[in-house]
């Protein structure tokens, strides 16, 4: 803090004190001076703790006004070396307690009372100049440190903040990963854990083999979960394709892929399309049939989800999924926009640069 370091230079003001002491004063103007100096010292102090970006109190600018004073004072009883000791505290003060502009004010204000008040105490010429250049080049100097040390705080506040911003989106990417894969697979365990419980009685075999798929989906689920944790799951396109057509096979919807060949940069964004998009349909839209459509045009790659339900507004409008995919989308210079489809139901559509990366 500037007024702890400060604060151990106040020890120069035993040099005109005992310049003072030299001259055999009378008691009461000893003591006069003494408490003075008392009060220069307790007011400059005050003004360096309430001048901290912390506190910035209201006592700054009437403490700041009785430093000036008291070192106005006791310029007569202690001449030139309590004029150029104090002064540099002084212009210490100005500098750290008020704003920049009135500051350049106040301290040019303040060379003009050396100044001024060196002609009365009959100093030489080169007195007279040496003691107004020292304060200027002090007052600069001290100035530009202040000026760099407010520069590394607010560099340090503003890389604090920016490892904050960049925990929350790392948060954030996660939680959109982690809906992403939870989210679709135990849509699908849910679905085929029903349909095994409806055909246990009916058709055992059927059952078995619908209870096997849940134990791999279950499994592929966890190793999904391990590899996004790890940070390197990657989605594939043809994968979720097959996700998709088991989801929603399992959901008695009636499922058609019209395929053409897309960037391998771009199927990663395509595969988040189709696996939420699927997803939807499952939960929401009590659809009877799903069409899914993807590849190229115009220059864009593009992936369309479209079923005859009643899509995913029918229960409480668009939701996290559908939040964050957009988002991903915009990311990477794409869209996406959901919209009622011809003849009734709803359309997913998204488009990307055929340059984009998930």
């Amino acid at each position: 803090m500037r007024s702890l370091w400060s604060s151990a230079y106040l020890v120069f003001l035993s040099f005109p004190l005992l310049a003072f002491l030299e001259t055999d004063p009378r008691p009461a103007t000893l003591a006069l001076v003494l408490i003075g100096m008392a009060a220069f010292v307790a007011l400059y102090l005050r003004v360096m703790i309430a001048a901290q970006p912390a506190l910035r109190t209201n006592a700054t600018p009437w403490s700041l006004a009785g430093t000036y004073l008291a070192w106005l004072l006791l310029i007569v009883p202690l001449g030139e070396p309590w004029l150029f000791v104090a002064m540099f505290f002084v212009i210490t003060a100005l500098i750290c307690a008020l704003p920049r502009r009135v500051m350049l004010a106040a301290v040019a204000g303040t060379v003009a009372v050396v100044i001024g008040a060196l002609f009365p105490l009959g100093e030489s010429p080169v007195t007279r100049w040496w003691i107004p250049l020292q304060a200027v080049l002090f007052a600069g100097a001290f100035d530009t440190f202040v000026r760099l040390g407010e520069a590394n705080r607010a560099l340090r506040e503003s890389r604090a903040r920016a490892e904050r911003l960049a925990v929350d989106n790392e948060r954030l990417r996660f939680a959109r990963d982690m809906h992403d894969i939870l989210g679709h697979s135990l849509s699908v365990l849910a679905l085929k854990s029903q349909l095994a419980g409806r055909l246990v009685a009916v058709d055992p075999d059927r059952a078995r083999a619908e209870i096997g798929e849940v134990e791999e989906l279950a499994r592929q689920a966890l190793a999904d979960v391990r590899a996004t944790v790890a940070g390197y799951r990657t989605l594939s396109l043809p994968e979720e394709i097959d996700s998709a057509r088991r989801a929603l096979t399992a959901a008695g919807i009636e499922v058609e892929v019209e395929a053409a060949p897309v960037p391998p940069d771009a199927e990663p964004l395509i595969a988040r399309v189709v696996r939420e998009g699927a997803t939807n349909v499952v939960r929401h839209s009590r659809a009877r049939r799903c069409v899914i459509r993807y590849g190229v045009a115009a220059g864009e790659a593009y992936v369309e989800v479209v079923d005859d339900g009643r899509g995913p507004g029918g229960e409480g409008g668009e939701g996290t999924g559908l939040r964050g995919l957009a988002e991903r989308l915009q990311a990477a210079g794409g869209s996406l926009c959901g919209r009622p489809a011809e003849g009734g139901g709803f359309a997913l559509l998204a488009r990307l640069p055929a340059g984009s990366t998930a």
